[in-house]
């Protein structure tokens, strides 16, 4: 019916265009503007009252879905067995991401799970969204607005039926734009999407809705990833038919091409839909639109899609679709490649408590910067059975183009639910952070870092949120959820620094939301040096109740410096820097003293392994 649908579209309004290339067949079809339909302003929202709805559902998509990759778990687990006799991991030579910051995030935990998503603007503010709930935050974690999704599009009048948020932040217009799904039925699918009026995003936002079911049938809209290019936003969905499993059930990924001017200026949204994407004769499934790793893109949006169920496989799936929406030679073109390591279909995690899903082997997040593509998403690690991540690299992108592949395992935990984000500071730079979710039967579930190096070595994992307890919100069985997905963006005024949102296992055995900012490890900010000689070391705010800036000089040709926190004992309490400085010069870095008791410590420095001197500072 389908294909009757939009041959009609094609005899009646010349509209539509198919494209074919060997095995391949797409429509698209510019689509009627659509209008404005509301405005959002967090001071104007009214009382929020927060209502802590548990959605006590099993694995989403019925039965049918679960018993299915249930089957493919069980099967990897046959053909890669879990070891017992698993060791601490070691990384592959690169040294581990520092934690400049970190803080709780959302205060919602309604459901489960959380799917965590950010965006941070060049001013600092920090935009977290999780189900049904959505924080806006300063560096410091400082609350400059929040309210349940519902409330903040309430304008719309919508049922409370928000899921799945994203958001983004713009660096070339200075804006945020915040996507999420409303509702799971054709009559009443929608897709929500928010533009920020100004840079503030406690400030106002226009208001769209897109249907979830653009074909008038028996659809709805599930899992949004967003990306944008210079002019344009771009959000991939799945169909899902009506009261069926997401395998069962699945139809298409649709790709909707959206003008950003128009919904920052609150105008009628300009949009191209791109639809009935197969590859001989079946569907492409869960299109993961890449992001430009530095934040200034073209017009150029690429795409990654593979065999998300296989126990293991090694194909790959790039789609690029080359111009604006206007443009009639604007096309969307596709090459299937093989990785040299191949990724498959990960067991579910263990925690001291029952499992977390890990539901398959998407590809979860990719950044795209000179001519190479980085992607990531959940795994099976061959070797031990385990729960791991899956970092492919996609060398010429523009030319003969091959794939490297990496499994990263967790040494004693389970990882998952990857995203990425690009750290290059100079020309050429190729590094990266990841960030996972990890656990295991002797660590609660929590967050952690993993940084990716111009030699292409991994770092160990290194701890943004240790869990305080195991994830128990579903209850009536062993499995609970643990992902979605996690947020990871480059702060774009900040080369080599970049924020995240992701979860961990409370006290209360929620799975709630922690916020971090990471650097790549050889970070050093240099100014102006100062005049020769006493070597300036300046420390600010002192006392300090949550974070501190530290302002060192590095004396010429030093080799290494060692700044670390000692206390009033003179025990060791935090080796903060241990590392070849960048450069010679002033340099800059922070930490958060929140995990200190209130006292008095000391910041002790070594130049080359001479103690150049102590600083004290007080902790409140």
């Amino acid at each position: 019916m389908k294909k009757l649908y939009i041959l009609s579209l094609i005899l009646c309004f010349g509209t539509a265009i198919w494209a074919q290339q060997p095995g391949f067949n797409y429509a698209t079809e510019k689509r009627e503007p659509i209008p404005l339909a509301g405005t959002a302003n967090f001071s104007n929202l009214g009382p929020d009252f927060y209502p802590e709805i548990r959605y006590l559902a099993p694995i989403p998509g019925g039965e049918a879905y679960q018993t299915f990759l249930m089957q493919q778990k069980s099967a990897s687990a046959e053909r890669f067995p879990r070891q017992k006799d698993l060791v601490p991991q070691r990384g592959g030579g690169a040294e581990p991401p520092l934690v400049l910051n970190e803080f709780a995030g959302n205060n919602s935990t309604a459901s489960t799970p959380q799917d965590n998503h950010c965006a941070v603007s060049n001013d600092g503010q920090i935009v977290s969204v999780i189900n049904r709930h959505v924080a806006i935050k300063d560096p410091t974690g400082s609350w400059l607005g929040a309210a349940t999704l519902n409330n903040f599009i309430s304008d719309l009048n919508l049922s409370n039926d928000q899921f799945d948020p994203r958001v983004l932040y713009d660096p070339e217009s200075d804006r945020f734009i915040m996507f999420m799904i409303h509702e799971r039925t054709s009559s009443k699918s929608k897709i929500v999407i928010a533009f920020s009026q100004t840079n503030d995003a406690a400030g106002d936002w226009n208001l769209y809705t897109i249907s979830g079911n653009p074909f008038g049938e028996n659809t709805w809209s599930d899992y949004p990833i967003i990306a944008h290019t210079a002019t344009e936003v771009f959000v991939t969905i799945n169909l899902i038919v009506n009261n069926q499993s997401w395998q069962d059930g699945f139809t298409q990924s649709l790709i909707w091409q959206i003008d950003k001017a128009d919904g920052y200026n609150g105008d009628p949204l300009d949009t191209r839909l791109w639809s009935d994407i197969n590859f001989d004769g079946v569907p492409i499934r869960n299109l993961c639109p890449v992001k430009k790793g530095d934040g200034l893109p073209d017009d150029r949006l690429f795409l990654l899609s593979n065999r998300n169920f296989d126990v293991e496989n090694d194909s790959i799936f790039i789609f690029e679709l080359t111009g604006t929406m206007d443009d009639p030679d604007t096309e969307l073109l596709i090459d299937v490649q093989k990785a040299d390591v191949p990724y498959g279909v990960a067991p579910d995690a263990l925690q001291s408590v029952g499992t977390l899903a890990t539901n398959d082997a998407r590809v979860l997040d990719a950044i795209y910067q000179d001519d190479i593509i980085q992607f990531v998403g959940n795994s099976v690690d061959p070797n031990t059975g385990q729960a791991a991540i899956y970092h492919g690299i996609i060398d010429e992108v523009s030319g003969a183009r091959t794939i490297s592949g990496y499994v990263v395992n967790g040494g004693l935990d389970d990882i998952g639910y990857p995203s990425i984000a690009y750290t290059g500071v100079e020309p050429g730079d190729q590094d990266a952070i990841i960030v996972v979710s990890h656990s295991s039967p002797i660590r609660f579930p929590g967050c952690s870092g993993i940084y990716f190096n111009n030699d292409r070595m991994h770092s160990p994992l290194v701890t943004i949120k240790e869990g305080n307890n195991f994830i128990n919100m579903i209850g009536t069985q062993d499995q609970e959820r643990w992902g979605d997905y996690s947020g990871n963006q480059r702060k774009y005024d900040e080369p080599g620094v970049v924020w995240i949102s992701s979860s961990f296992g409370e006290s209360n055995n929620d799975n709630d939301t922690w916020i971090g900012e990471l650097a790549r490890p050889d970070l050093f900010v240099a100014t102006q040096p100062e005049p020769v000689g006493e070597p300036r070391f300046d420390v600010f705010p002192n006392p300090a109740a949550d974070r501190v800036e530290v302002r060192f000089e590095v004396p010429a040709k030093t080799a290494n410096v060692r700044i670390c926190l000692i206390d009033a004992l003179g025990r060791n309490v935090k080796e903060l820097i241990d590392r070849k400085p960048k450069y010679d010069g002033l340099l800059s870095f922070s930490f958060s003293v929140e995990p200190l008791p209130a006292g008095l410590y000391y910041l002790q420095v070594q130049a080359d392994d001479q103690l150049v001197l102590t600083k004290p500072i007080v902790v409140e």
